[in-house]
């Protein structure tokens, strides 16, 4: 009998051979398929070039003098960094070169542009995807992620050490610097489809959580006062838009019974805050309510056009909280109008624009950068801008201050652009 011969019942040696080279092939399927997920999972860090800039100055400039263009739009200016947002990632750059001083980007190709906050020390940035990332603001390098159902973070928020973001079914806070969750509030029963509007960190371990409850036919929300340190809630209290932040202590709130819509009258009442509640102080009432920002003690307002068929803000409109009263009203100069407004320690950054309409062919835009004293609306410098020209299709042509601090001023287009002056 030719070929080689075998017992019965004994192993076929190339059946085994077989068997082995089909496992060996499953093992190499299986490995290179690791690598392949951990290679597109991977991270790209580049690290930070060079030494860590320092901060452009101590505080919010008091007379800023120069200027330079940025062919960027930067999420924040912090320690002498403008930190972007880029696709799939973020970058940091100095912002007195403009060159790149680290970037950290997925290589996810869905996870898409990310929504970012930054503190002193870290940047929060959320992805697509539901990945959220903590990322060392010195060098770069991730120091955390969690991973939620998709499109589970809308917005962030860091303060008082946490970041804190929406998640499926309420709202979560994490260590800025290890990530672990730390306390988690659940959405109320009277919201359906709560959003966090804005996040307010006080004193005493308190956290003021605003949240929409996004019923468009009844317009507010509900304010929570929370334990940071356990997520306990502390009280509750019905509000109608957006609380800005006065002080350690107070909060502007429009009344209950107001609708509160921006740019209509409207009562508002300065709240004491603490652990125990929010309770009216004082009351006042505005014209045109459209508050752009409050610090130290004051908010400022838009307060509307003058004459009425104006175009454009041509009043600022600020009110003490201490006392529950106006403080001051300034006027724009004949054929101006004003863009959006900062308060940083103690004074006003506001640009006073030319008057530029959406259909003029002329968009050729002069402005001036304003400092005034917040308390009583003197005005502290002035500077004249670089002309400029209004790009096609803005609807808003008004230049805004963006962001006041660490000895700049940023200044951007009321509509977003991919470009911004850095005012220093």
């Amino acid at each position: 009998m030719a070929g080689e011969m075998r017992l019965l019942g004994e192993p076929d040696p190339a059946a085994a051979r077989r068997a082995r080279m089909v496992l060996v092939a499953l093992l190499v399927v299986l490995v290179l398929r690791s690598l392949i997920e951990w290679y597109t999972e991977r991270d790209l860090v580049t690290g930070s070039q060079g030494p860590f800039p320092a901060a452009l100055g101590p505080e919010a400039p008091t007379a800023p003098a120069h200027v330079a263009h940025r062919s960027y739009h930067p999420e924040a200016l912090v320690h002498g960094l403008a930190v972007d947002v880029i696709y799939s990632g973020v970058k940091a750059l100095n912002v007195r070169t403009g060159k790149e001083y680290w970037r950290y980007k997925r290589r996810d190709d869905d996870a898409g542009i990310p929504s970012a906050e930054v503190s002193d020390d870290t940047v929060a940035a959320w992805f697509d995807d539901g990945r959220l990332v903590g990322i060392d603001l010195r060098t770069g390098n991730v120091r955390w992620s969690t991973d939620f159902p998709q499109h589970g973070f809308q917005r962030l928020h860091i303060g008082a050490g946490q970041v804190v973001a929406q998640t499926p079914g309420g709202v979560a806070a994490f260590s800025e610097h290890s990530g672990d969750e730390l306390w988690r509030l659940g959405q109320p029963r009277s919201c359906e489809d709560s959003t966090p509007w804005v996040v307010h960190d006080l004193p005493e371990r308190l956290t003021v959580v605003e949240l929409n409850c996004g019923n468009s036919d009844e317009p507010g929300g509900v304010a929570i006062g929370v334990d940071n340190r356990t997520g306990a809630v502390l009280w509750k209290r019905a509000v109608q838009q957006e609380l800005y932040k006065a002080d350690d202590h107070t909060l502007v709130a429009v009344a209950p019974t107001d609708t509160g819509w921006p740019g209509e009258a409207a009562r508002v009442q300065v709240l004491d805050v603490d652990r125990r509640g929010a309770e009216p102080r004082a009351e006042f009432t505005s014209d045109e309510w459209f508050p752009m920002g409050a610090q130290d003690g004051v908010v400022i307002s838009d307060g509307g056009a003058e004459p009425p068929d104006s175009a454009h803000g041509t009043v600022l409109t600020a009110y003490d909280t201490r006392v529950g009263e106006r403080a001051w009203k300034r006027r724009a100069a004949a054929g101006r109008s004003y863009g959006w407004a900062r308060i940083a320690d103690g004074r006003v950054y506001v640009v006073e624009n030319s008057t530029v309409l959406e259909e003029d062919e002329d968009r050729d835009l002069q402005a001036d950068l304003l400092v005034l004293d917040a308390h009583s609306g003197k005005l502290l410098h002035r500077l004249r801008l670089p002309d400029l020209t209004v790009p096609d299709g803005f609807s808003l042509t008004d230049l805004a201050v963006e962001e006041v601090g660490d000895g700049a001023v940023r200044v951007g287009w009321l509509e977003s652009s991919d470009e911004a002056w850095i005012v220093t």
